[in-house]
């Protein structure tokens, strides 16, 4: 069996010693100076990385081809047949209850 060398077990017990004193460094309230700019600094930084992203996306399309000719899209929708599911059977039944103004 191969034994690990001094330094590994020096280095573990190095990084274990610095986790302990530093924890309660890290514990802190906050920062006191600008702490009211923090969320709104998150805030523009998320703006940023969502709009780029977004910007990114669209210049791929547009390259592609995917925004050219969108009119013809809608055309096509119209052509697929299917059943008719959102007339009610009482307008199917009688023809003129739709146009009706009598109440």
């Amino acid at each position: 069996m191969r034994r690990h060398p001094r330094w590994i077990g020096s280095l573990l017990a190095a990084i274990l010693l610095l986790l302990a004193t530093t924890a309660p460094a890290l514990a802190h309230d906050g920062p006191t100076q600008g702490a009211e700019w923090l969320m709104a600094d998150w805030m523009l930084f998320s703006f940023i990385i969502i709009f780029v992203a977004t910007l990114v996306a669209f210049v791929i399309a547009y390259r592609r081809g995917l925004m050219a000719n969108l009119e013809d899209s809608k055309y096509y929708v119209l052509t697929i047949d299917e059943p008719d599911y959102y007339t009610p059977d009482w307008a199917k039944e009688e023809p003129d209850a739709a146009n009706s103004t009598e109440r």
